[in-house]
């Protein structure tokens, strides 16, 4: 199972807030922490660490806020989850028993080198889906979920 942090997963919120609401100017930290319910603090360090990453700008004064550096469509989930986790998928376990192998056979050696192989070609496809994904297709899909939710009647 992959994990991704609490960061992760406010930045990708914070930024979806940011596609929602581009073109109509900058938007405050306090009013996305309401929106998705994020600790203001722990929001205000994710915001600069999205600016330190070039995907969000600041704007001064009493109508400021931040506004994307980029057009929702021109933002991969995959690129700003890696901007703020790093490497997707790390494993090194075959590293570490290789080193360790008490025999230091030709066998063993060959099945941790298929194991990692196999690891990297899972990591290629986990950034290849991420990287075909855009903000711009994640706020249509939210805006989607919207309407089914004003069209659910109870009874």
């Amino acid at each position: 199972m992959i994990h991704f942090s609490a960061k992760s997963e406010y930045a990708v919120l914070a930024i979806l807030a940011l596609s929602l609401h581009s073109g109509e100017g900058p938007l405050q930290v306090r009013t996305i922490a309401q929106r998705e319910r994020i600790p203001i603090r722990f929001l205000e360090q994710v915001m600069n660490h999205l600016k330190k990453r070039g995907f969000v700008e600041s704007v001064r004064g009493p109508h400021g806020g931040y506004r994307l550096t980029k057009s929702p469509d021109q933002i991969l989930l995959g690129e700003l989850l890696q901007a703020i986790e790093g490497p997707l998928v790390a494993i090194d376990s075959t590293q570490r028993r290789q080193r360790g192998s008490l025999n230091g056979s030709d066998e063993g050696e060959m099945e941790s080198a298929v194991i990692r192989e196999v690891w990297q070609e899972v990591s290629a496809s986990l950034k290849e889906h991420l990287d075909s994904i855009n903000f711009k297709d994640l706020s249509e899909r939210k805006k989607e979920m919207e309407g089914k939710q004003t069209l659910m009647f109870h009874i």
